[in-house]
């Protein structure tokens, strides 16, 4: 297999204007109001503060014990003015994203793929390969590739979609588990199974996913799982193996493989789905915080399924 080697968010005064002085005031009234409404205009959404706000959301559900909501439709309306409503359809969806990073086709795999962190089977399982290299959260703490990069292959089966990631991080910190992993070094998975369906739709449904796939930290924490999204903490069957090489620093590799249940959705062949893989780092060996994520999809808002990139299976 060829792979990239691992090289390691008034009071004013009132009067009454004079009638010569009076047009001139309504002139100067009108440019204060256009100034004031220039002023007032929406900013543009911070991502950095976004991206911040979900995980810390995530973090609140967690400890909280409240699962996430969901969008219910309304109960309260009279029938008459149920009967009624009307409704602008969205306009036709295109067969895929463009502009959030390339879009890739998956290859079945031609190897019986053994999760065990061995990448002997990926030589010829005839895998796409992709880089982890768009930062997506983070910028001012990324410092380049050596800090942060990654290299992923994929497949896939009938049971399940499997994943090769080879990672460079120059250091490796992971002390939690579970919903917090994200607070450490970890790779995250996006997916989503109904692309056409929910095309315009910028928040989770219940074919929208998001797991972390933590490699622990190769001493008393193992490698686990975890489902972020659309069912916090739920218990998942993904089969994981990481492993990382005597004198490499912080670089490691992780093997896992994701049953399609788990995605909530049957492959089949020519259809587009949504998906970004990310690595989520964090450099301060004293702190669980997340410091910055790259990914190969380079628009990737983890809260919002329309910045995934397109991938097709055949």
């Amino acid at each position: 297999m060829s792979m990239r080697p691992l090289t390691e968010r008034i009071g004013t005064d009132m009067f009454v204007p004079s009638k010569r002085t009076a047009g001139g005031w309504l002139i100067l009234c009108a440019m204060g109001l256009a100034m004031l409404a220039c002023g007032n205009a929406p900013e543009a959404p911070n991502a950095q503060a976004t991206v911040a706000a979900f995980y810390a959301t995530i973090t609140a559900q967690a400890e909280s014990g409240v699962p996430f909501p969901t969008v219910a439709a309304p109960t309260d309306l009279p029938a008459t003015e149920a009967a009624t409503a009307t409704f602008t359809p969205s306009p036709t969806p295109p067969a895929s994203r463009e502009g959030n990073g390339v879009n890739l086709t998956i290859q079945r795999c031609q190897v019986i793929i053994g999760v065990n962190g061995d990448d002997s089977d990926w030589q010829n399982a005839h895998a796409t390969t992709f880089q982890l290299s768009s930062t997506t959260y983070g910028e001012n703490e990324w410092q380049g590739q050596n800090d942060l990069f990654g290299e992923a292959q994929m497949c896939w089966t009938d049971s399940a979609l499997y994943l090769w990631v080879s990672v460079v991080d120059d250091i490796h910190v992971q002390t939690e588990t579970g919903v917090t992993s994200w607070k450490g070094d970890e790779i995250e998975f996006f997916f989503d199974g109904d692309l056409r369906g929910d095309f315009y739709d910028d928040s989770y449904d219940r074919d929208d996913t998001q797991l972390g796939l933590s490699p622990g930290n190769f001493d008393s924490i193992a490698p686990n799982t975890v489902e972020y999204r659309p069912t916090l903490g739920a218990d998942t069957t993904i089969e994981i193996a990481a492993r990382r090489a005597i004198g490499t620093g912080g670089n490691y590799v992780l093997e896992a493989g994701i049953p399609w249940a788990m995605l909530r959705t049957t492959p089949e062949t020519n259809t587009n789905y949504g998906l970004c893989v990310a690595l989520s780092d964090n450099d301060h060996v004293n702190a669980a915080q997340q410091d910055s994520m790259v990914s190969n999809c380079t628009n990737l808002l983890t809260p919002d399924p329309t910045t995934f990139a397109t991938v097709t299976l055949q």
